[in-house]
């Protein structure tokens, strides 16, 4: 017996590092499973990776002995908690959801009062009681060592979560995507779930709202509700809010203006400006070896995409219509105006995303007022981006005849748009040939598109 099981490990233990992370952790991602192939993951951007970029290194190995059997795997590991207080994130990520300054300064006044903007602050007149201070209650939390955090009734986080229903759902809501309990970017989402859930009332008032004033109290009174609900509370968090309305008003209107010169002559380069730095394992799921790397990397630092937590870009998630026609405003804004320049109107966020996108023939009539939060399919996608940027900065570089594609003939109503991208070096099939237009796109397969259109030095020749 024991003869037969030693070569059995070594014969696991030989698999093991011969497998990319992202097919070992396929059982926790439905988009690997279900949406695509490992094979067909480089259908959009051609990009082939060699059995030897797969091995895995000592370190490695050692994680993955770690974290064997956990719901982490090897590519999801826990976001990391946030310890400072950030309250221009806090302030852009409800103006987004709101559409109104007056509103997001309101609730700003209301988080300020609470908990000083810090997602893992803990009651103070708890942590004496707990033998706790605000890191190592949350650390203790992530890593199980402190079972009772839906029960004890300290106030945490931004919010100051207090009921144990309301514990149990924003601890459950940090696990189920991997999350600590105490990252800022999960609160903020779970803090929205639980407003547009159950308060849609109050979110009527917010979006309402013609003062400061009126927003900090509508929030107090009918979702945060604290034991000293008087006249004098609510001033002093209406005067908070102030302070970041009169700090930051108008700041989300305009996006940052750059130096890149605007509508370059045909045939130019095209190379948008670096605005951001990243640093390799920022993202814990963006490791060195794998095909996307350097085009998450090109495309944060051209702040074209950013990660979905602070520390996590999920490159198997799904690109929606909406999110599409956004990055292509983006760009289509940089490339003719040398800046982004958009003003938020009405209740939601890509609404002058789409306007914009409509007005200036990115988009038909039937995608403006189709279901634009569906999945994108990559023909849709290419559709949307053969019109971000004007034919002079898409010049051809590869003579790639309509038809010649396997899988997209000259009826495929997206041929004209797939072809015009293969030919300028945006898009290129795989060895079988084919295209799959009806496939879904990925945000990694985003961010090398979006890079190849900013950036025309990392065009494919084919």
């Amino acid at each position: 017996m024991r003869k037969t099981i030693l070569p059995l490990f070594l014969a696991l233990l030989m698999l093991l590092t011969l497998f990319p992370a992202n097919v070992l952790a396929e059982e926790q991602s439905e988009v690997i499973s279900e949406d695509i192939s490992s094979d067909e993951e480089v259908v959009l951007t051609g990009e082939e990776i060699s059995e030897d970029e797969f091995v895995v290194t000592d370190e490695e190995f050692e994680e993955i002995v770690e974290l064997e059997g956990t719901e982490e795997g090897i590519v999801y590991a826990l976001a990391a908690k946030t310890s400072e207080a950030q309250p221009k994130k806090v302030w852009d990520f409800f103006v987004a959801k709101l559409g109104n300054e007056y509103a997001a300064a309101g609730v700003m006044g209301n988080l300020k009062a609470e908990s000083g903007f810090l997602a893992t602050n803990v009651q103070n007149s708890f942590e004496k009681k707990l033998g706790y201070n605000d890191n190592t209650y949350t650390d203790a939390v992530d890593n199980g060592s402190y079972t009772n955090f839906v029960h004890d009734s300290a106030g945490y986080g931004l919010a100051q979560w207090t009921y144990w229903s309301r514990k149990q759902g924003l601890l459950a809501y940090a696990n189920s995507i991997n999350a600590s309990v105490g990252n800022i970017d999960m609160q903020l989402e779970y803090l929205w779930k639980e407003l547009t859930s159950g308060y849609s009332g109050l979110v009527n008032t917010l979006k309402n709202s013609t003062s400061v004033a009126q927003a900090a109290s509508a929030f107090m009174l009918q979702f945060e509700r604290p034991a000293d609900q008087s006249a004098a509370a609510q001033a002093v968090r209406a005067s908070y809010g102030q302070t970041y309305y009169n700090q930051y008003a108008g700041s989300a209107k305009t996006t940052t203006t750059t130096t890149y010169v605007a509508s370059p002559p045909a045939g130019a380069t095209v190379k948008f400006p670096t605005l951001l730095t990243y640093r390799q394992g920022m993202f814990r799921d963006v490791p060195s070896y794998e095909w996307f790397t350097k085009y998450v990397a090109s495309a944060y630092q051209m702040s074209l995409m950013k990660g979905k937590l602070d520390n996590l870009y999920e490159p198997y998630e799904n690109v929606n219509i909406a999110q599409a026609i956004t990055m292509a405003a983006r760009v289509h804004s940089i490339y003719t105006k040398g800046k982004e320049n958009f003003t938020q109107t009405g209740n939601t966020w890509f609404r002058v995303y789409l306007d914009y996108a409509y007005q200036n023939g990115i988009i038909d009539y039937a995608m403006y007022w189709g279901n634009v939060e569906r999945t994108a399919t990559r023909g849709e996608f290419a559709q949307i981006f053969s019109k971000a940027i004007p034919d002079a900065g898409l010049t051809a570089i590869n003579n790639k005849s309509i038809g010649s594609i396997r899988d997209v003939p000259k009826s495929n109503k997206y041929a004209t748009a797939i072809y015009k991208l293969y030919n300028a070096g945006v898009l290129c099939g795989k060895e079988d040939g084919r295209f799959y237009p009806n496939a879904k796109v990925t945000r990694a397969e985003a961010a090398t598109i979006l890079t190849r259109m900013a950036d025309s030095s990392q065009r494919i020749k084919l």
